[in-house]
């Protein structure tokens, strides 16, 4: 387990050496985190808006659709908060 988190080290100090990869700062972090969370907000407060049951096929369509960006932007706002280093490949 040791020798595959140095081979992982070296792995990633030759993509920062060749400039092929960056990491996000804690602010850039913080700021992408923050914006998810406001996205998901925005979105969970529209759908709260719509009926119980969609009696026509464009309100079940927009609240299925409303139902996976929050399922999505939960998943995303998970990873993030999961990773206190993320890289970034360029």
């Amino acid at each position: 387990m040791q020798r595959a988190q140095e081979e992982y080290d070296a792995y990633v100090a030759e993509h920062f050496r060749r400039g092929a990869m960056k990491s996000l700062s804690p602010e850039e972090r913080a700021a992408i985190l923050k914006g998810l969370k406001q996205n998901w907000e925005e979105i969970h407060d529209q759908y709260q808006g719509l009926s119980v049951v969609p009696d026509t096929a464009p309100k079940k369509n927009r609240k299925e659709r409303m139902e996976a960006e929050m399922k999505q932007l939960e998943r995303d706002i998970e990873t993030i908060e999961r990773h206190k280093i993320i890289y970034i490949a360029n």
